[in-house]
């Protein structure tokens, strides 16, 4: 009989064991799900600081959000052309 749901640790293993995150040696998946918020967190705390105006913040950390993905992405493809 064939499992129809999926456990917690094979969704686990699939990410561990997916060659797509081993484009930067095992640290793509740190830089998804920590670097990322920890940046655009500290660009939310400068704005923040230089403007004391949580619209404004909440906009050009928005706005940051694009630049910040993308610049993961190119990190991705230079190590694939690598």
């Amino acid at each position: 009989m064939s499992k129809s749901k999926r456990d917690f640790g094979d969704m686990v293993d699939d990410i561990i064991d997916n060659p797509a995150y081993e484009m930067l040696g095992g640290y793509h998946i740190f830089l998804r799900r920590i670097a990322i918020p920890i940046i655009l967190l500290l660009i939310a705390m400068v704005v923040y600081d230089l403007t004391k105006n949580q619209l404004a913040t909440g906009i050009i950390t928005g706005l940051a959000l694009g630049p910040v993905l993308g610049l993961e992405r190119a990190l991705a493809e230079w190590q694939i052309r690598k």
